[in-house]
């Protein structure tokens, strides 16, 4: 019986862990290129953006990432938003990420700003 409550409280920990508005949830998926046009001969790696959203979010989390030249979402959460930036600050030009279409401003991304339904800033 005790196996079978923590099996079932393990569980509801993995669905809580991966819903929406949860800080380690990926509201958009997308493969970074390091190149225009997000041709394959350029293709870095797919990426999450996760959390809230709500906020202005670094694309090179961890300083590993080549320039993101162009950037296409696989994945949107619906009712998300999606908008890159070629500065830290959110504070540059926004270029909309939709899903399936390539984006590309002719220098790096730098950060994005997801707006979600469940973002703290609504």
């Amino acid at each position: 019986m005790f196996q079978l409550l923590a099996l079932a409280f393990s569980a509801a920990a993995v669905v809580t862990a991966s819903s929406p508005g949860d800080p380690d949830f990926y509201n958009t998926v997308a493969d970074i290129f390091s190149g225009p046009d997000c041709g394959n001969d350029t293709f870095v790696w797919a990426d999450p953006i996760f959390g809230r959203g709500g906020n202005c979010q670094p694309l090179d989390r961890h300083d590993n990432t080549p320039d993101i030249l162009s950037y296409r979402p696989t994945t949107i959460y619906p009712d998300c938003i999606v908008n890159l930036y070629t500065d830290s600050e959110c504070q540059s030009i926004p270029y909309l990420a939709e899903v399936d279409q390539c984006v590309q401003a002719g220098i790096p991304f730098i950060s994005a700003f997801v707006q979600c339904p469940f973002s703290d800033n609504l």
